[in-house]
C-alpha cells in the first residue's frame, strides 16, 4: 500500500505542474507522451508475439489521429479517423500469415485506436474550455474518488462480487462507496472551488464518472485476461503499468467531456 501511495504521489508530482503551469500546450504535449506510452503497453495485446511491429503500427496510426484531432483543422477529424483505421488494417492483413491472424490483430489494432487515442485526445478538448483547468481538475478528482471510495468500501462491505470472471476483487460495495464518494466531492468542488458549476450538474456527473470509470476499469481487466497478462506494464511500482492507471479515465473524461458540452456548462 505504501509503494501504490509514493508512486502516485511522485506521477501527481510530475503530472500537476505541467497540467497547472504548462498551459495548453503543455497539456497537449503530457497527453501525447502519454498516448505513447499506453500504446506501448497495449501493442503486446494487440500482437504479443511481434509487439515491436504492433506498437510501430499504434504509433503511426494513433499517434497521427491524435495529433489531427488537438492541432489538426477540424473538418479533417473524420478523415484521420478513416486513415488510421485504414492503416492499421492493411497493416494487419500484410504482417499476418493467415487470414484469422490479420483479423485478430487488425480488429484489436483498431480497437486500440479507437479506445486509447480518441478518448485521450479529449484531455486537451477540456483543458480547451473557459476555466478548462478547473473542469479537467475537477474530473480528475472524481476519478481517483471513485477508486478510492470502491476501495474502501469494497473492503469494509464488499461480499456480493460485481463480474469475478473479469475482476475478481470488485464487489457492488464498491461501486456504490465509489459512487457516493465521487458525488460528494464533485458538489463540494462546485461549491467551494469553481462556482460556475451548478452543484446539480456536479453531482450528475459525479455519478456518471464513477459508473463509467468502473466500465473502464472492467474493460481493461477484460483484455488483460483474454490475452494472459496481469499488468500492462511496471512503470509505476505497485499499480503496474501506465495503461492500468487511466483505464478509467479513458472512460470517464469523454463522458464529462459530452455532459458539459450537451448541458452548455461552456
Amino acid at each position: 500500500m505504501l509503494k501504490r501511495v509514493l508512486a502516485a504521489l511522485c506521477a501527481l508530482a510530475l503530472v500537476l505542474p505541467v497540467l497547472f503551469f504548462g498551459g495548453q500546450l503543455g497539456a497537449d504535449l503530457l497527453v501525447f507522451l502519454v498516448l505513447l506510452l499506453v500504446l506501448w503497453e497495449f501493442a503486446p495485446i494487440v500482437d504479443g508475439e511481434h509487439s515491436v511491429q504492433a506498437f510501430g503500427a499504434l504509433l503511426l496510426s494513433g499517434g497521427g489521429l491524435f495529433a489531427m484531432l488537438i492541432w489538426g483543422p477540424h473538418g479533417w477529424h473524420l478523415s484521420a479517423l478513416l486513415v488510421a483505421v485504414f492503416s492499421v488494417l492493411t497493416w494487419a492483413m500484410l504482417a499476418k500469415d493467415t487470414p484469422e491472424a490479420g483479423a485478430r490483430v487488425g480488429a484489436l489494432g483498431v480497437l486500440g485506436v479507437a479506445y486509447i487515442a480518441v478518448p485521450l485526445a479529449t484531455i486537451p478538448m477540456v483543458r480547451a474550455f473557459d476555466q478548462g483547468l478547473a473542469w479537467v481538475f475537477l474530473i480528475l478528482v472524481c476519478t481517483w474518488a471513485s477508486d478510492t471510495g470502491a476501495y474502501f468500501a469494497g473492503r469494509a462491505f464488499g461480499n456480493r462480487k460485481l463480474l469475478a470472471r473479469i475482476s475478481p476483487k470488485k464487489t457492488w460495495a464498491g461501486v456504490w462507496g465509489g459512487v457516493g464518494l465521487t458525488i460528494a466531492v464533485a458538489i463540494g468542488f462546485a461549491i467551494f472551488e469553481t462556482p460556475a458549476v451548478p452543484p446539480i450538474h456536479a453531482a450528475i456527473l459525479g455519478g456518471l464518472i464513477a459508473v463509467v470509470g468502473v466500465v473502464g476499469d472492467l474493460i481493461e481487466s477484460m483484455f488483460k485476461r483474454a490475452s494472459g497478462i496481469k499488468d500492462t506494464g511496471g512503470i509505476m511500482p505497485g499499480h503496474g503499468g501506465l495503461l492500468d492507471r487511466v483505464d478509467s479515465l479513458l472512460f470517464t473524461m469523454p463522458v464529462a467531456w459530452c455532459y458539459i458540452r450537451l448541458m452548455g456548462l461552456v
